[in-house]
């Protein structure tokens, strides 16, 4: 008979007052415990916690990430492998109010600390100095810096040098970007908490104006720096702020993201319409286009290692690098459009692939209106399996061909090329209130053990 562990409110409140200032002694981790349900070789259970376990009684968690200003509706956490930082808050409409940071011991759940977090813009993804790093303030002249310590949740704030449009955090180091005003360029900067631009500025040639339509974006994953305005795309080194490459005028694109590898996918637009879609590519670090289409299908899969041998999937085929032919195609990769959805959502959906995940060799692929999920071998363009499933998910870690999907009735392994359920985790059995149709969780993989974030819990899991 399995049991789940379910850490007292009790206990865990007593841990974080007891010694909250105290640097928290080291614990190894505890063993997992099979969760009610769980089939397969399933990850235990270490332990679970819900808003009231961490003191905010009808509550839900939240991605630091994401912030506190408003209600992001995406759960989640940071960690560096001893702390777990996640927000919790109570909804009030679309604003999200006495909103706490909340420091977890990864080896049992402990509470540590709670410090208050309200109206935070956002968070880097990785602490820095062992702090975790967030800012204040975008539409005015100033923005404030707010950091935590992962030990003893102690805060501290501190006028920003500028007004902060976006803010991340990577191997040690803070990147930010600045409201752009009275024509200056778009400048990235990258330093500490204390001082932004310690180690460089780098200005963009973008041609973007101050007031445009989309909102600019930073990001630093997979080893590369990209900062789209929009507009324009501009790859930038991390370590020296150097442009790498970029796509504007007259080659305008946006919503670059980069892949497991450094590679990055970019759309490309109209330069006169950032809504008009005029095709993509994939642009390797050094600036070499590694295919292009002009297809206006877009897949831009949320989970993306592609095996350096197969072809890569981009609009509705597989290509090669340097060969501007692809070696399959298959026009049915983008959602069909239902024959009742008409306007801006139908000109959506026929420019939206399938391919919520690139795993090596095999694109995982799922049709909303079909209410199927399938797998494509990147190699052929075959298909290699499919199957009804109306529980929408994605990929949250890969463990050789067994890929995690999470998603909010979701939780699972499957084999990538047979499509074979390998284990399997009933989310009910950590809540079941069904609050996460509504809202999104996350799945963290740290180090060995893995945090499943939804918005009435928080888990860890334990490899069995």
């Amino acid at each position: 008979m399995t049991r789940r562990l379910q850490v007292s409110a009790a206990a865990v409140l007593v841990a974080a007052f007891a010694c909250a200032s105290c640097a928290p002694e080291q614990r190894a981790s505890t063993a997992g415990t099979p969760v009610d349900g769980a089939t397969g070789p399933a990850p235990a259970l270490g332990w679970t916690l819900t808003p009231a376990d961490v003191g905010i009684e009808g509550g839900q968690f939240r991605d630091p990430a994401q912030g506190s200003d408003t209600d992001s509706m995406e759960s989640g956490s940071i960690s560096d492998g001893t702390t777990v930082v996640t927000l919790v808050g109570r909804l009030d409409g679309r604003e999200f109010v006495d909103a706490t940071l909340v420091g977890l011991d990864i080896a049992d759940g402990a509470v540590r600390w709670r410090t208050p977090a309200d109206d935070l813009v956002g968070c880097g993804e990785e602490f820095v100095d062992g702090q975790v790093v967030c800012y204040r303030g975008t539409t005015g002249t100033t923005s404030e810096i707010f950091t935590v310590d992962a030990d003893s949740g102690e805060s501290s704030v501190r006028d920003a040098a500028f007004p902060v449009t976006s803010l991340t955090t990577a191997d040690g180091h803070v990147y930010a970007s600045r409201a752009v005003r009275e024509g200056a360029r778009p400048t990235v900067s990258r330093g500490t908490a204390d001082a932004l631009d310690a180690d460089w500025s780098v200005q963009f040639d973008s041609t973007s104006p101050a007031d445009a339509q989309f909102a600019s974006t930073l990001h630093t994953e997979h080893g590369i720096g990209l900062f789209d305005d929009g507009r324009g795309v501009f790859a930038f080194d991390l370590d020296t702020g150097d442009n790498l490459w970029s796509r504007t005028v007259p080659d305008c694109a946006r919503s670059g993201t980069a892949s497991k590898d450094g590679a990055v996918r970019v759309v490309r637009t109209d330069c006169s319409d950032p809504n008009t879609i005029v095709g993509s590519e994939i642009v390797d670090t050094d600036g070499t286009v590694l295919a292009a289409t002009d297809s206006v299908t877009l897949q831009q899969p949320t989970f993306d290692a592609p095996s350096e041998e197969s072809p890569l999937l981009l609009g509705t085929g597989g290509y090669r690098p340097s060969n501007p032919d692809p070696v399959w195609s298959d026009e049915s990769l983008v959602w069909a459009v239902p024959p009742d959805i008409t306007g801006p959502a139908a000109a959506f959906l026929s420019r939206t692939g399938l391919a919520y995940a690139v795993t090596g060799s095999v694109a995982l692929l799922r049709n909303n209106d079909t209410a199927t999920e399938s797998a494509l071998d990147l190699d052929t363009g075959d298909a290699l399996w499919s199957r009804e499933s109306g529980a929408f998910a994605e990929v949250g870690a890969l463990d050789g061909d067994v890929a995690t999907l999470f998603g909010p009735e979701v939780l699972r392994g499957i084999d990538v090329r047979t499509g074979n359920v390998v284990w399997d985790i009933p989310t009910t059995a950590l809540d079941d209130e069904g609050i996460d149709l509504q809202s999104w969780p996350m799945f963290d993989r740290v180090g060995t053990d893995s945090i499943y974030t939804r918005s009435l819990s928080i888990s860890a899991l334990r490899a069995t």
